[in-house]
């Protein structure tokens, strides 16, 4: 029997539907309300996850790791209630959790507008002509919290396994209908399924207490356990931290052996501002992927922007807690704001940082202020480096002089510390196969085998020119085409080569 995830727009029943499945079935039901005040009271900061869908957070890195644990422990406390058979879960976005479980129903629930109106004004009592505007930003944060948390669209319908509308159905019709498809056989339980249940579990539960521990808490981890072994991936500028992973996890109920492993090296990503998510980040991160590396940011800022970030901190420290008493604390249902933020644009560092804690590649990011002697500096501390990439650098150049200035700095690094640089531009070419590799395949596979099959064919005149009368006549001649000609092959057969591997995959 299934675990079932209904999941729904704020004030659309689905409590209602969760309980009175459970009254039907008699299977155990969890909230995320229930979470949420259990997150709260270990400590977990949702407030900041919960602001941050809102306004713009100054460091998304730390909300990215507070995110994973945030989403660790619910994983860890769904897989636990659900330890001993069903489950039904009703949240926000329930539907996105436990990847790879085949035997969970995702159920996602929609209601009319207006009986999302009588609903929002009986739960919160508001007036009519209120609700209206407070269901439609309700929606637009809810989407935003989806978007942010779970790196998916709610309404994207490849991610449910069932749709229902409350306009056409009643919620009592509508449980029973869920209590008959949960009956399928394709929704029983299997080995497969239990093993998937368990690597979650496992998983989840090394994350929080890696999160949890004074040792570990502010490094970057991947985590993954399977079949009781758990796997920590832990970045090049945390070396030596192996030993106090291993002390954290020796004790983990169900861990049969922890491996710790260090990303092999680092890629050095160093740009003005950051897009976000673009062509050159997801490039970066499939290097970083193959390679078992950690992409570490760096971000460059104009001398003349220093003063003003020191200006920016000022007013921020200045900011007093409210006095003690000064009023009730309302209810929070685990959510708390953290207090005032400064607004910053941080061009667009942060974001991306988070994301890379997101896939476990994080090595880590800084902004620097200057130009190209603080970038070779700042290479120079660098750990581990075997690739650094140079973004959009040098803006406030025309077109001609920045290209001129990135030359001069990449062979200027390259001599130094004798590590590979590529520009934005040049990485795909350099590690990736597309139309232009294709089209020069074609040509030097085609170039190489006319050559082999020239060479095979007139066996007797070559072996002549390089050895017989011919050779005896024109010895000059025959020695310059053989200088010639061997480089030649080597390229052709050597580009071949190389461009079959990019094609494959192989740097």
């Amino acid at each position: 029997m299934p675990i079932i995830m209904i999941s729904s727009l704020p004030h659309c029943s689905a409590e209602k539907l969760a309980e009175d499945l459970g009254r039907k079935t008699g299977w155990p039901t969890l909230s995320r309300r229930e979470l949420a005040d259990q997150a709260h009271a270990q400590g977990i900061k949702l407030g900041r996850i919960e602001t941050s869908i809102i306004k713009k957070p100054i460091n998304n890195e730390r909300l990215a790791r507070e995110k994973d644990i945030y989403l660790a422990h619910i994983t860890a406390a769904i897989c636990e209630k659900a330890r001993d058979g069903n489950l039904i879960y009703e949240g926000r976005a329930g539907h996105l959790l436990l990847p790879g479980v085949r035997h969970r129903l995702r159920v996602g629930l929609m209601a009319p507008k207006e009986a999302r109106i009588e609903k929002a004004i009986a739960d919160l009592n508001l007036p009519r002509e209120k609700v209206s505007t407070y269901l439609d930003q309700i929606d637009e944060d809810f989407e935003k919290w989806v978007h942010y948390v779970h790196r998916a669209e709610w309404k994207d319908p490849g991610h449910f396994d069932f749709f229902i509308n409350l306009q056409t159905i009643s919620l009592s019709h509508a449980s029973d209908l869920l209590v008959s498809i949960a009956s399928l056989p394709d929704y029983c339980t299997t080995t497969e399924t239990r093993k998937a249940m368990e690597n979650h579990h496992l998983t989840a539960k090394a994350k929080l207490c890696l999160s949890t521990d004074d040792r570990t808490r502010r490094a970057n981890f991947w985590v993954r356990a399977v079949d009781g072994t758990v796997t920590v991936t832990y970045m090049p500028g945390q070396k030596g931290i192996d030993h106090a992973i291993i002390d954290v996890l020796e004790q983990l109920e169900g861990c049969n052996k922890v491996q710790c492993t260090m990303a092999e090296t680092n890629v050095l990503w160093v740009q003005e501002r950051f897009q976000g998510v673009d062509d050159n980040f997801h490039h970066i991160t499939q290097i970083a992927q193959r390679w078992g590396a950690a992409v570490e940011l760096l971000q460059i800022a104009p001398s003349s922007e220093l003063a003003c970030d020191e200006c920016l901190a000022a007013p921020a420290n200045e900011v007093k807690n409210p006095p003690a008493g000064s009023g009730p604390a309302a209810y929070t249902g685990g959510v708390e704001d953290d207090g005032p933020e400064a607004p910053r644009n941080d061009g667009g560092l942060g974001k991306v940082m988070e994301e890379l804690v997101s896939i476990g590649r994080s090595g880590g990011g800084k902004t620097i202020y200057g130009g190209s002697e603080e970038i070779i500096e700042a290479v120079k501390d660098a750990t581990n480096c075997s690739l650094v990439v140079l973004g959009d650098i040098f803006l406030d150049k025309g077109h001609e002089a920045r290209k001129r200035q990135v030359r001069e700095l990449a062979l200027n690094v390259r001599e130094r510390f004798k590590v590979p640089v590529v520009t934005g531009d040049e990485i795909r070419s350099r590690f990736f196969f597309g139309p232009r590799q294709a089209v020069k395949l074609v040509t030097f596979a085609l170039a190489a085998a006319c050559i082999y099959a020239a060479v095979f064919m007139f066996q007797d005149v070559i072996l002549n020119f390089l050895g017989g009368p011919i050779h005896q006549s024109a010895k000059v001649i025959s020695a310059i085409c053989v200088v010639l000609f061997v480089p030649l092959v080597a390229y052709l057969y050597g580009t071949v080569t190389g461009l079959l591997l990019k094609l494959v995959g192989v740097d």
